[in-house]
């Protein structure tokens, strides 16, 4: 397994393994099929592969059930707003939902906010970092989706917040974060969670996070914009082969 996989397996291991019962156990949601906020981080956004519908279609049917009584209605919609392509269409139900009064619906937009890479997020998202009132499943979604938009305003919230938690699944998750991130300024923070932290997970993470800003190891966030580079510049007969090789790949798994 190349190293930059192992990175990330080992940060998906160690930072968010007890999420999904955390969560479960405080609201009876941890997103679709029971996946975590790292995990979702690894989502590669939007896939009109396994989404046919259009765009008018989806933000349609996004806006009927954003405006539902029901949160379980309103998750189903913002999570319909991840595969729209263009932002200013679905970014401004995320932000509605982002300060919905449900905390399900919270955390679906935080994740789908990390998952599009919406840096004007970054602000509201560390605001709500900060706030005593965020719930603990909260604020872990939080900081996986600032790591997962790589925008170097989410460093200090992150580092704040590994202050302040002594769970080693939260701080896996936070270090594994600010390695995403890349902001020299997490450097003094992961010396210190290398030479202290009681966990060695967590030590291991952070030796990996300093590696990543020190640029010895690719991060997932530099690896996705090579690859949106790379897709810009790729002609569009040769894009529209490699779809059709993963459309039939997909249908040859599936059956």
């Amino acid at each position: 397994m190349p190293r930059g996989r192992s990175v990330i397996a080992t940060a998906l291991v160690a930072g968010l393994l007890a999420l999904p019962r955390l969560a479960s156990a405080q609201f009876g949601f941890t997103g679709p099929q029971g996946t975590s906020a790292l995990q979702q981080l690894e989502s590669a956004g939007p896939d009109s592969l396994h989404h046919p519908k259009s765009d008018a279609e989806m933000l349609k049917e996004a806006k009927r059930k954003i405006s539902d009584a029901d949160p379980r209605v309103r998750v189903e919609g913002l999570e319909k707003l991840r595969y729209i392509t263009k932002a200013e269409d679905a970014n401004e139900l995320l932000f509605r939902g982002l300060h919905d009064s449900d905390a399900r619906v919270r955390i679906k937009a935080i994740d789908v906010l990390g998952a599009r890479s919406v840096n004007d997020a970054v602000p509201a998202m560390s605001q709500a970092l900060f706030l005593r009132e965020t719930p603990a499943v909260e604020k872990l979604h939080l900081v996986a989706a600032l790591g997962r938009i790589g925008d170097a305003r989410g460093t200090l919230p992150i580092l704040e917040y590994l202050d302040e938690t002594d769970q080693p699944s939260s701080r896996g998750t936070a270090v594994f974060a600010v390695g995403e991130i890349g902001d020299p300024r997490a450097n003094d923070e992961l010396i210190q969670i290398i030479t202290n932290d009681k966990t060695p997970m967590v030590r291991k993470l952070a030796q990996e996070a300093l590696e990543k800003i020190d640029g010895e190891l690719p991060s997932r966030h530099q690896e996705e914009l090579a690859a949106a580079k790379e897709k810009a510049v790729q002609p569009a007969d040769e894009r529209l082969e490699k779809l059709r090789a993963l459309d039939n790949e997909f249908q040859r798994q599936k059956y």
